[in-house]
């Protein structure tokens, strides 16, 4: 009635009326969210207008009954939400570029392309300093520093402490498709089958009275037999010509060694597996400085998940916590950058929560630490579901750990090239930075083995090279240096 009356006399030229005057609401009075049921319901501004005033009328109703019940009012329609037009700010009026790079991290060493110095005898910070206390291994060599004029000082050489790791990747992701290496069982179990390889060359001198059986820890081969992991990382650089080489680290977490009881060593198996591939990469790079090759610090899932129960009678359960992950994830990269990491992979990501508890750890080392390390992300889709055991997709997956600000994120293992053709359009179509594949050299056959040739898998890769969605290929599960 008020707002009727309003109307009628201030626009339209009403004189007289007869109203109850005891009931009557002054127009100034109304709540705004009345005044516009009832402006919408006088001039029938919308289909639903009086539908919505009788959804109000029994919200009225209902609050004269609670009140004298003495109980509280009940819930208060929410009624449409206001067409407001979006607010503008002055860096809506910019005009859009090309990025130059993939999103940086929010250190002042990424910000800046501040060069790593390779100097980590200098990181003192009490947690790394009481990480190598703990260690298996002592008195060893963590400077990887080299003379500023041993190469020149233009693209494509690179010196390490002179030049910014960030600033050479970008160019030779821009430039050209860089080469991962590939499998690293598959080369152990090839040379178990032309060498013995058995119990006792697992277990070498310094485990040779170990407790439990140890056959099948191959990370602790950089331990015992590092002959045979230093010809591994040789033939995929020298013939499978991969610029970059991942560590032999995959199960190097106190987590995974406590299948064999050798939680204690995980330091010293990320450091020797590091050192190992420092060394041959620096070795292949002398030979022709213009194709620097550069060490990724291997980092694997575990053998645990954060988010998933071990029991199917408890889905609660869990066997690992956040914090327990971020700790076993903090001495590995701890490990990984004293043996001479220049880049950190955290790899085979079928559980996302596990992958953040890495990530954390890693942005844990670089803030006490101050450097610039470049970070790469590889998750991994259980079927041609196109989702990770934790339930999702690529896109999702991106999404959860974009925060990190990875310098390049990609898929690996699981499938085969071909099998991942439709997963990876998707995610090169969300991804802000960089992009890998690393795929299998196509699925598994009945005995456990794969069966694509080097040709094949070549062939199968040929999608994503015409579409252009990847800077960097490599291989995983099956692959040997001939198929890179």
């Amino acid at each position: 009635h008020s707002v009727f009356l309003h109307h009628a006399i201030t626009e339209s030229g009403m004189d007289v009326g007869i109203v109850n005057a005891k009931e009557m609401i002054g127009f100034d009075e109304l709540e705004p969210d009345m005044l516009t049921l009832c402006d919408n319901l006088v001039f029938n501004k919308t289909p639903d207008a009086t539908d919505d005033m009788l959804e109000r009328t029994a919200y009225e109703r209902a609050c004269i009954e609670a009140k004298k019940k003495g109980q509280p009012p009940p819930r208060k329609p929410r009624g449409k939400m206001p067409k407001r037009p979006k607010v503008q700010f002055a860096y809506d009026s910019i005009p859009p570029k090309p990025a130059a790079e993939p999103p940086l991290p929010s250190s002042e060493a990424a910000q800046n392309h501040v060069p790593n110095p390779y100097v980590n005898s200098k990181l003192t910070h009490e947690k790394i300093a009481a990480i190598r206390a703990k260690a298996t291994v002592k008195d060893v060599n963590v400077d990887y520093s080299q003379p500023s004029d041993i190469y020149p000082e233009s693209f494509p050489h690179f010196v390490r402490g002179r030049d910014s790791l960030r600033e050479y990747i970008t160019s030779l992701f821009t430039s050209q498709l860089a080469i991962y290496d590939g499998a690293m069982g598959t080369m152990i179990q090839n040379y178990s089958k032309r060498n013995k390889l058995e119990e006792e060359e697992y277990r070498g001198e310094k485990f040779k009275e170990w407790g439990c059986p140890v056959k099948g820890n191959n990370d602790m081969l950089s331990i015992t037999q590092p002959q045979i992991i230093q010809g591994i990382y040789r033939e995929y650089l020298e013939v499978g010509g991969s610029n970059m080489i991942g560590t032999n680290t995959f199960s190097s977490t106190t987590i995974a060694m406590a299948d064999y009881e050798m939680e204690d060593y995980a330091y010293e198996l990320n450091y020797q597996g590091a050192r190992l591939a420092r060394e041959v990469c620096d070795e292949v790079t002398a030979k022709d400085p213009t194709k620097p090759r550069f060490v990724v610090g291997a980092i694997g899932p575990t053998n645990r998940t954060g988010s998933i129960s071990p029991s199917v009678e408890d889905p609660s359960a869990r066997n690992v916590t956040f914090d327990e992950l971020v700790d076993t994830y903090f001495e590995q990269v701890v490990g990984l950058v004293d043996g001479g990491a220049d880049i950190l992979m955290v790899e085979t990501i079928f559980d996302t929560l596990n992958a953040k508890a890495a990530l954390y750890a890693i942005g844990e080392y670089l803030e006490f630490s101050g450097l610039d390390i470049p970070v790469f992300v590889s998750g991994t889709l259980v079927d041609q579901s196109g989702r990770t055991l934790s339930g999702q997709t690529g896109e999702a997956f991106y999404a959860s750990i974009r925060h990190a600000k990875p310098m390049c994120v990609g898929l690996n293992c699981a499938l085969g090239a071909e099998h991942m053709v439709p997963f990876v359009e998707r995610l090169a179509n969300c991804v802000e930075c960089f992009m890998h594949v690393y795929s299998n050299a196509g699925l598994p056959n009945a005995m456990g083995g794969y069966d694509e040739t080097p040709d094949d898998m070549a062939q199968n890769y040929k999608t994503f090279f015409e579409n252009g969605w990847l800077n960097m290929v490599g291989g995983c599960c099956g692959s040997t240096p001939p198929h890179i």
